[in-house]
C-alpha cells in the first residue's frame, strides 16, 4: 500500500500533547553530521521563475494592483519608472521573502505545503542565503494545537481562501524570528506544462535510482516504476514532474529530504531556462507561458516591486548562495513521534538556535550543502556582442534598445547613428557566418528585423531563414566598432514601437 502524502487534517481545539511532553527512548546526539546531498537547493529559482513570469504579467498577484498582460519591454520600462522606489527590507539591505510550493487541484492535500523555503537577498552584494524547512516541523497554531508546518497554509485556506501565505509567515517569523516581506506561492500541478512551453529543461542527477511505486494520480492508486540515470539529462513536463515528485527511489533518494533537493535542481534548472535568450526574446514562447502560469502562482508583490527585485537575479551566482537545510541533520531539531505521526522538533524550545541561524543566513557553515565543479557546469552557452545603430530620426532609440538587449544578456559594445536615418525595417547584419544562429533566431523574432547572412552562415544556419543572402558577410562596411561583433543592427522606424516612450 502506498505511503500517504501526509497527514489527515485534524479538527481544531482537538486535544493534541505538547511536543514536549512526547516521551521517545533517547534524545539524539547534538553533534552535527555531514550532509551528503552535494547539489542541494537553489530553491531561489522559485522565485526566479516566478517572478520573471510575473513581472510580464503571466501569473496573478493578491495585491489590487491591476495586473495587464505586460510585454517584456513594457515590464522593463516599469522598472525605470519605478526606480526611485525601495522595496520592503532594501533599507535595510536584506529582503526576506517565503517560497511556497503545493501540489495543487488534483492531489491529495492539495494545500499542504510540500516545500516551504525562506530566503534573504542582500541587495547591495547580491548575496542569497537560504534556509530549507522540513514540512514535518511540529509548530503551535492557535486554535489547533501542534500541528506539522505544512498545514497552516490549508487550515488558513480552508478558513479565508487566499490567506494561507500570510498565515504560514506568521508562524515562519516565530521559528526563525524574521519578517516576511514577500510570499510567493507555487502551484507544482502547472509545472509539467511550464517546463513543456520551455522546450524542456537540463537537470543534473547526482544519483541514479528507480522508483517501482511512482503514483499514476488515476484515483484508483496505480503505479508505475520510473528510473533516472546519474548525470546530464534533458527533461520534459512528466520526467521533470516524475523527478521532483518520487518519494520511494532506491540508492538514498527515497527520503522527503531527498525528494525537497530533486525539486531543487529542477527549479534552478527551470530559472535558468526561463531567463535564457531563447525565452527572454521569444514573444511566442512567453505568450504560451501566459495561459499556463497565470493561476499557479501568487505572490503579494506589486508589478513594480517584482520588477524592482528581478533585477538582481542575472547576478546571482551559486558563489554568493549560502543555504541551510534544516532537518534532522543539521543539529537543530530531532526526530519524535506525536500520536502515531512522525514529527521533528527543536532541541531549544524557544528557537533560539534557528534564530540565530536566521540572523546570519548569509554566513555558510562547513555542513552546508554546496555545489560541485562538476554540477556547476552547465551545457555551453554562447556569449553575444552586438553594435546598435540608430536608424531613425527617434533620439535615443538606439540607447534604449541597448539597455534592454543588456538586461537580457547580450553585451552591446557600440551605440551610435546609422548613416541612412530613415531606415524603414530593421536589419540585423549577422557577422558570425552562422556560428550563433540560434542566438540570431531570438533577437529576429524579438525585434521582428530582417536579418542578412553569408553564403556560408546561409548553410552553417539550422535556426534562422535570411531575407538575404551575399557571397560575402554582409554589414562589416558600416561597422564603427573596433571589438570584434557577433551582430550588427540598423534600428528601422518599425522599431519604434518597441520601446515605451
Amino acid at each position: 500500500m502506498q505511503e500517504p502524502e501526509s497527514v489527515d487534517f485534524l479538527k481544531p481545539h482537538e486535544e493534541i500533547p505538547t511536543p514536549h511532553a512526547v516521551t521517545h527512548e533517547s534524545k539524539p546526539s547534538k553533534k552535527r553530521l555531514s550532509i551528503k546531498s552535494k547539489l542541494m537547493l537553489f530553491g531561489f529559482a522559485i522565485l526566479a521563475t516566478g517572478g520573471f513570469l510575473l513581472s510580464n504579467g503571466i501569473a496573478h498577484t493578491s495585491s489590487n494592483e491591476p495586473t495587464d498582460n505586460l510585454s517584456f519591454l513594457s515590464s522593463l520600462r516599469r522598472l525605470v519608472v519605478s526606480g526611485d522606489k525601495a522595496i520592503a527590507g532594501q533599507d535595510d539591505d536584506r529582503v526576506n521573502f517565503l517560497l511556497l510550493g503545493v501540489g495543487g487541484a488534483g492531489h491529495d492535500g492539495p494545500q499542504l505545503t510540500d516545500t516551504i523555503i525562506f530566503g534573504s537577498l542582500k541587495p547591495s552584494t547580491t548575496e542569497v542565503g537560504m534556509i530549507s524547512v522540513p514540512r514535518d516541523l511540529n509548530v503551535n497554531l492557535p486554535g489547533y494545537g501542534y500541528r506539522k508546518i505544512n498545514n497552516v497554509n490549508a487550515f488558513a485556506e480552508n478558513q479565508e481562501p487566499g490567506s494561507g501565505p500570510e498565515a504560514t509567515a506568521a508562524v515562519i517569523k516565530d521559528v526563525l524570528g524574521q519578517d516576511v516581506h514577500y510570499t510567493i506561492k507555487v502551484d507544482f500541478s502547472g509545472f509539467e506544462d511550464i517546463i513543456n512551453d520551455l522546450g524542456g529543461i537540463d537537470v543534473y542527477v547526482e544519483n541514479s535510482f528507480t522508483d517501482t511505486t511512482y503514483p499514476l494520480d488515476d484515483e484508483l492508486g496505480s503505479v508505475q516504476t520510473v528510473s533516472f540515470t546519474e548525470g546530464w539529462t534533458h527533461m520534459n513536463g512528466t520526467s521533470a514532474l516524475q523527478f521532483a515528485r518520487s518519494r520511494h527511489g532506491n540508492n538514498g533518494e527515497g527520503s522527503d529530504f531527498a525528494r525537497a533537493a530533486r525539486q531543487q535542481k529542477m527549479l534552478l534548472a527551470v530559472k535558468d531556462k526561463a531567463l535564457s535568450v531563447g525565452v527572454l526574446l521569444n514573444p511566442a514562447k512567453l505568450n504560451r507561458l501566459l495561459s499556463t502560469v497565470q493561476d499557479n502562482v501568487t505572490t503579494n508583490m506589486t508589478l513594480w516591486e517584482m520588477m524592482r527585485f528581478v533585477k538582481y537575479i542575472p547576478d546571482i551566482t551559486t558563489e554568493n548562495i549560502a543555504m541551510h537545510v534544516l532537518d534532522n541533520r543539521s543539529g537543530m531539531l530531532y526526530d519524535a513521534n506525536i500520536n502515531g505521526a512522525y514529527v521533528l522538533l527543536p532541541y531549544e524550545e524557544d528557537w533560539s538556535e534557528l534564530h540565530a541561524l536566521a540572523d546570519d543566513i548569509f554566513t555558510s557553515t562547513p555542513n552546508d550543502p554546496t555545489f560541485t565543479t562538476t554540477q556547476q557546469t552547465q551545457p555551453e552557452t554562447k556569449n553575444v556582442t552586438v553594435e546598435i545603430q540608430n536608424g531613425t530620426n527617434t533620439t535615443g532609440l538606439a540607447s534604449e534598445t541597448a539597455q534592454l538587449l543588456e538586461g537580457s544578456g547580450f553585451t552591446v559594445d557600440t551605440v551610435s547613428n546609422a548613416i541612412n536615418r530613415e531606415t524603414p525595417n530593421t536589419i540585423i547584419y549577422d557577422l558570425t557566418d552562422g556560428e550563433k544562429d540560434e542566438e540570431l533566431a531570438a533577437l529576429k523574432e524579438y525585434l521582428s528585423a530582417e536579418v542578412y547572412m553569408s553564403t556560408k552562415g546561409y548553410l552553417a544556419s539550422d535556426a534562422v531563414v535570411p531575407d538575404e543572402v551575399l557571397a560575402t558577410t554582409p554589414g562589416i562596411d558600416l561597422v564603427t566598432s573596433a571589438s570584434d561583433i557577433d551582430f550588427l543592427i540598423i534600428l528601422g522606424q518599425d522599431s519604434t514601437n518597441l520601446v515605451l516612450r
